[in-house]
């Protein structure tokens, strides 16, 4: 625990801790036909054409996994929520 110097940084920090404890609440996992060279971690991605839950949540990429093999360049995310 950090004491903090003024109330304002309490507050600060306290919402940013609540940022990190909710992040990652729900987590999806794809390996998209086409490889997107162009994806990265911490990227905001849209899903839709799943559940209506699914479809609803705000994702970010938390992990990126490139492969270029047999079948070309593949892209597998793992993904959770904001």
């Amino acid at each position: 625990r950090k004491v903090h110097h003024s109330r304002a940084a309490a507050e600060a920090a306290a919402k940013a801790e609540a940022g990190r404890a909710r992040r990652g609440e729900a987590e999806f996992s794809i390996t998209l036909a086409l490889g997107r060279p162009d994806l990265f971690p911490d990227r905001p991605v849209t899903l839709t054409g799943f559940k209506a839950p699914i479809d609803a949540r705000r994702w970010t990429i938390a992990e990126v996994t490139h492969r270029l093999g047999n079948q070309g360049l593949t892209t597998e995310l793992k993904l959770e929520t904001l």
